[in-house]
């Protein structure tokens, strides 16, 4: 599974020439791209096979926010999906 996410990234780094720029363009590039990964909705055959959950970042919650992919995006990179300690 690693494997695939790998060659996904480098299709990525490939496609933007690698790294341009400085150290901070460059995580700032391969942070964004993971988070468009985890929270970009899966192909339709992926959805029916892990029961309805979306993309990555739902099935490892076990829930979303909204059902709009972008909006999960935001609430959950804004840190206002963290929940209290009890």
């Amino acid at each position: 599974m690693l494997d695939r996410v790998m060659q996904r990234m480098d299709r990525h780094l490939f496609g933007t020439q690698y790294f341009h720029g400085g150290r901070a363009t460059a995580e700032l590039n391969i942070r964004g791209w993971a988070l468009i990964y985890n929270f970009a909705p899966s192909n339709p055959m992926t959805v029916k096979k892990h029961l309805g959950k979306k993309s990555p970042a739902e099935r490892l919650n076990g829930f979303s926010y909204q059902d709009n992919w972008l909006e999960n995006l935001l609430v959950s990179a804004s840190l206002q999906g963290v929940r209290a300690s009890p």
